[in-house]
């Protein structure tokens, strides 16, 4: 089990504003979850960092399913000093799989609360 503080985390989304990202978004951002939504479209590894960089986020997400490629994206994130100790998650849409990094898990998500307790740092293992 992730142990996260509980005040307000600050979720970043890289994609490309689809859908998908704005159904995230309001998932995220429903019913007092105390989660700061923000996101931006990735155009090139230095920017990508320098957003990073500045907004801090606690939570990266990325949606595998777009023309990002995830695996260069979640390198770049590991390989950066400063930003080791973010949690990044991988979302499938495909298969439903979510990955998360910091401590490498993977888990089955069926439902949209388990979405949101997975941001949250309020789960344990499906």
């Amino acid at each position: 089990m992730l142990n996260l503080k509980l005040s307000t985390r600050r979720v970043f989304i890289v994609g490309d504003a689809s859908l998908f990202e704005e159904g995230i978004t309001k998932l995220l951002s429903f019913g007092g979850t105390e989660l700061l939504v923000s996101g931006a479209k990735y155009t090139d590894d230095p920017a990508f960092l320098e957003v990073i960089t500045q907004n801090q986020p606690d939570v990266i997400l990325l949606n595998e399913s777009t023309a990002l490629d995830s695996a260069h994206i979640l390198n770049l994130l590991l390989s950066a000093p400063s930003l080791t100790a973010l949690y990044i998650i991988i979302i499938r849409l495909n298969s439903n799989l979510v990955d998360v990094y910091e401590m490498p898990k993977r888990f089955v998500i069926t439902r949209p609360c388990e979405l949101v307790d997975v941001v949250q740092g309020n789960f344990h293992e499906m």
